[in-house]
């Protein structure tokens, strides 16, 4: 088939990857540069979703998708083996509220025996064993073992080259329209004319929604503006993904800690600001004293997809025939990338997806 893909992020790139492999025509459509929004800007951590039930859909979906990354790693990285920016880490969740403590050490005695994951409460004296430097106002933190970090722009990159290694081709424009003939789509308009395709797949993040608007399809996907500071910061670097409410701080391969990251609803303004700065380093300082010393490197923000329910739409159904729908991946966006590539690509093709995205639908917003 041949297959237009809208969007240069990591889902569109991971739809174009086995799309190909697959043997089919693809041409991916992307107006800037691929990564160049919240793909290439994202911390990049694997956590697997957990509290609900190991049955919940967003829990299989998550853990469908963390096995996708896995995979890949071998597949995508240059002569075989694991690429040394994907790194195993354990991730604590602290908690210094006594009632939130009290509600996290209810998610541990319901979920440590229904996962295979290694998954504990640990108390603020077990947490000073693992680093002395999280501040003594912890009362404890969730832990759990099997958590990766990845660089999320190489990803991207490295599945859309293989992709292209498999016959895609890149077209740096901006889609003005979708075509349809019928009750079906007949593929893309740019300013260059159309383009013929059997298939659209629609994965432009938090811009899909102006574009599905125009053929009655009406998605409920906003942009969440998030900014994510590098320090350079003295002492050894963090060997664990530590995260509090919404925001988080770790070690990555550039040596950096990381902190992050705020939940701006601002519309589609990008742009950093001091306000922001400020707000995540007092939180990081607060949980780690030690960042106190540390030095400011870099600042970024970026866009992300986010839905109402903050879980993606993966879904073949509204609209006219061809047209697949992949976005609202939210924070969670590079954890789900492979996953909704694999079902955008079932669904482009009339095949059945390999995971169950059934609660994803477009239908469940009404």
């Amino acid at each position: 088939m041949k297959i237009a893909i809208v969007g240069g992020g990591i889902a569109g790139c991971a739809t174009a990857y086995y799309l190909t492999r697959d043997g089919h025509d693809v041409t991916l459509f992307e107006r800037d540069s691929l990564a160049s929004h919240a793909s290439g800007f994202a911390l990049g951590e694997l956590i697997p979703a957990i509290g609900s039930a190991s049955d919940d859909p967003y829990e299989v979906l998550s853990r469908a998708s963390i096995a996708l990354h896995l995979e890949l790693t071998g597949l995508l990285a240059d002569g075989g083996g694991r690429s040394p920016d994907f790194l195993r880490k354990p991730s604590l969740t602290l908690v210094s509220d006594p009632v939130e403590a009290e509600s996290m050490r209810r998610v541990y005695t319901r979920t440590a025996s229904d996962y295979s994951l290694d998954i504990r409460w640990l108390n603020h004296g077990e947490l000073s064993h693992i680093d002395a430097r999280v501040s003594p106002i912890m009362l404890g933190a969730l832990y759990v073992s099997e958590v990766y970090e990845l660089d999320p722009y190489q990803l991207t990159l490295a599945l859309w080259q293989a992709a292209e290694q498999q016959g895609a081709q890149l077209m740096n424009r901006e889609v003005t329209a979708i075509a349809v003939s019928g009750d079906r789509v007949s593929g893309v308009v740019t300013s260059d004319g159309a383009t013929d395709a059997d298939a659209v797949v629609v994965a432009a993040g938090p811009w899909s929604s102006t574009m599905l608007a125009d053929l009655g399809v009406i998605a409920p996907v906003t942009p969440l503006k998030g900014q994510i500071i590098r320090l350079d910061a003295p002492g050894p670097p963090l060997k664990i993904h530590l995260s509090w409410g919404s925001n988080y701080a770790t070690t990555k391969s550039d040596g950096l800690v990381w902190i992050g990251t705020t939940q701006e609803e601002v519309g589609f303004d990008a742009g950093t600001t001091d306000v922001a700065r400020d707000q995540i380093i007092s939180s990081a300082v607060e949980m780690l004293p030690y960042l106190e010393d540390a030095e400011l490197v870099r600042q970024t923000a970026c866009l992300r997809p986010m839905t109402p329910d903050r879980q993606p739409i993966i879904d073949a159904e509204p609209g006219p025939d061809g047209l697949v729908i992949l976005t609202g991946g939210g924070r969670k966006g590079i954890m789900l990338g492979p996953v909704m590539g694999v079902a955008g690509a079932a669904l482009a093709t009339g095949a059945e997806p390999p995971v169950d995205i059934s609660a994803f639908s477009l239908a469940r917003f009404g």
